[in-house]
């Protein structure tokens, strides 16, 4: 086997390859984006790195983190968050964790789980209540407009549970209960601050005093989470300028964090993705019926198939810039392939019976043709659709070998049709220094 017709085989096989492995990453990007893969893995990440749903509650309604929001009343979480964002959104959070909102806020989550075991009636009234009551509380955690009107609106969300209490009996246990909590946690948080207050190293910046007693605040209601961050935010600044903008060297140690878990998740994403792309293209190589095993034979026998395939692949990658991945161009391959009859699909051009076949096609059109007249394939709707490109329905060494090579197909779609078609450009290349297609045709003539 000369070189340069290995090198035509190959160019065939990639630039299936290619094209399988184009709509495969097109299907699962749309699959992805149906499913709001990103926006949803970003959140359950970040599950994992606050431990608690109400501090990711919290977090996601800031109004730094709000605005990321999109779609057509701005419904949909964001599925990329920038690091400078996270850490301003995250000091904002630790400066007023521990306070009396937070606290109400972390037992009306609690109570809104409990409402499970109401009757259906009762059961969407008491989330409606509960839901009204959590925006007021998150409306009073990111307030700026003072304390009196944090406790202006932390007086109306305990009257409300009062009133709801009183409304529906099932649930005043547990009310009473949730204020109890709050009182506990309150009186601990303060006990806890009180013995931070005697410990020296209290900063001159304000702002890295209340993320401390933040982080205090943490080991009363989220304790896991004040493991984490008091590594991350107690770190002693080395230099003179760390002394001079301690909230600098926080801000960045919160962002290090979080970039340490996308870095985390992009791996996920990008090990789910594969794995989708791989579903995907075998079953794309099923449906389109691309068998790597069958093309390459056919490259092998009919030159024909090689020079035309050859000579448009040549046309479209050697005009104009070629090193970087244009899906332009792949387009531009499919449709000016439109007109070669690649070995491909299950189905040929149906079979019209003419006036002497009209009452026999039925018997002729099988899928267990014994005479020569018979013709393999389907009949529908009075036509014979032919099946092409498959052995014949007793071959079991056929299709067995049929079937590595739609696997094969459908596993060469998972690296990407980048890849293929840089592997495309660079065989190129090489025959560019060999033959062309007009001498490979005198040649094999």
């Amino acid at each position: 086997m000369s070189i340069t017709l290995l090198l035509n085989i190959l160019l065939g096989i990639f630039l299936a390859w290619s094209l399988l492995s184009l709509s495969s990453m097109q299907i699962q990007e749309w699959i992805a984006a149906r499913l709001k893969w990103r926006s949803r893995m970003l959140e359950k990440t970040l599950g994992k790195m606050l431990t608690e749903f109400t501090l990711v509650d919290q977090f996601y309604n800031h109004p730094l983190i709000r605005s990321l929001y999109t779609g057509k009343d701005n419904n949909n979480k964001p599925s990329y968050i920038p690091a400078s964002q996270f850490s301003q959104a995250m000091i904002d959070i630790l400066s007023t964790t521990g306070t009396e909102a937070s606290l109400i806020q972390q037992q009306l989550y609690k109570l809104y789980s409990e409402t499970q075991r109401l009757p259906k009636k009762k059961r969407a009234e008491a989330r409606r209540r509960l839901s009204l009551m959590l925006g007021m509380i998150r409306k009073a955690l990111v307030s700026e407009t003072g304390e009196e009107a944090c406790a202006e609106i932390q007086d109306t969300v305990k009257n409300d549970l009062l009133a709801m209490g009183q409304d529906i009996p099932r649930l005043k246990e547990s009310v009473d209960a949730l204020f109890d909590t709050i009182r506990v946690q309150k009186q601990q948080v303060n006990d806890a601050l009180v013995k931070l207050s005697f410990k020296a190293g209290d900063s001159e910046d304000e702002t890295i005093n209340r993320i401390r007693a933040g982080v205090t605040a943490l080991s009363i209601t989220h304790p896991q989470l004040k493991q984490t961050l008091h590594a991350i935010l107690n770190s002693m600044p080395q230099s003179i300028w760390q002394k001079e903008n301690e909230l600098e060297l926080v801000r960045n140690n919160i962002e290090e964090w979080f970039n340490n878990a996308m870095n985390r998740l992009t791996g996920w994403y990008k090990r789910r993705s594969l794995i989708t792309t791989l579903l995907v293209g075998i079953l794309l190589a099923i449906i389109v019926n691309v068998d790597s095993i069958n093309l390459t034979s056919r490259l092998w026998r009919e030159p024909d198939l090689r020079i035309a395939l050859l000579g448009k692949i040549e046309n479209i990658l050697t005009e104009g810039d070629t090193t970087t991945v244009d899906v332009g161009q792949l387009s531009a391959i499919q449709q000016q392939f439109s007109d070669i009859s690649l070995p491909v699909g299950w189905f040929g051009s149906p079979v019209s019976p003419t006036s002497d076949q009209e009452t026999s096609l039925s018997e002729t059109c099988t899928l267990f043709p014994q005479q020569e007249n018979e013709i393999y394939g389907i009949l529908i709707s009075g036509q014979c659709y032919p099946i092409i490109n498959a052995p014949q329905v007793t071959d079991m060494t056929g299709w067995l070998i049929k079937l590595a090579g739609i696997l094969i197909s459908g596993a060469a779609a998972s690296p990407g049709a980048s890849f293929w078609f840089d592997m495309l450009k660079q065989i190129i290349n090489v025959r560019l220094s060999g033959i062309s297609p007009s001498e490979l045709k005198t040649s094999v003539g």
